[in-house]
């Protein structure tokens, strides 16, 4: 239902592959093409010293660590700092760096890759994807230019992140969205 009233299919919507499923963790092979930065110290270096010219790279998702928003923020701004979740993970195993996606409500998600170690020595964020994503953003945005005169933008998000709650880049886009508007 949320399919038809959003006019795209799933199979538009989704950009993962699930190539192994190992129990109690799983490990995605995604399209998320992600941009690294070794050694930073928060995540405003991750953010702003970036090379742009560095080739995105593929990434394999082997642990998901969902954090609060404290939680997060701590962690964003000691990069630095060895995390027990972390040690052991990270590297490259056929041809794509293994990283451990961490997230939490209303922040920037990070690819974090210790290579090994127990902190983020190799941490990224993603870069936009050319064409799939651009046609779900133009869904997004021309339901909420066409939502009832009623309904705020303010009460129109949080519905729409319902109805999206599954999909990270949407949770991505929505979040840009309210902050420009």
């Amino acid at each position: 239902m949320i399919q038809k009233a959003l006019g795209f299919s799933i199979e538009q919507r989704v950009h993962a592959d699930v190539t192994t499923i190992n129990s109690p963790e799983t490990i995605m092979t995604t399209t998320i093409r992600v941009r690294f930065t070794r050694k930073p110290c928060s995540l405003d270096e991750v953010l702003h010293n970036t090379d742009p010219s560095a080739p995105p790279e593929s990434i394999t998702i082997e642990l998901r660590k969902e954090l609060t928003a404290t939680e997060y923020d701590s962690f964003a701004n000691t990069l630095l700092e060895d995390r027990d979740w972390l040690t052991g993970r990270g590297g490259h195993a056929n041809g794509q760096r293994q990283v451990v996606e961490v997230s939490a409500p209303g922040r920037t998600t990070l690819y974090v890759d210790p290579s090994g170690g127990s902190y983020g020595r190799y941490v990224g964020v993603a870069i936009d994807s050319p064409t799939a994503s651009n046609d779900q953003a133009d869904a997004i945005l021309w339901l909420l230019d066409n939502r009832r005169p009623d309904v705020s933008i303010d009460q129109a998000l949080p519905t729409l992140r319902i109805a999206l709650s599954g999909d990270r880049q949407a949770m991505a886009l929505l979040d840009q969205i309210a902050s420009e508007k």
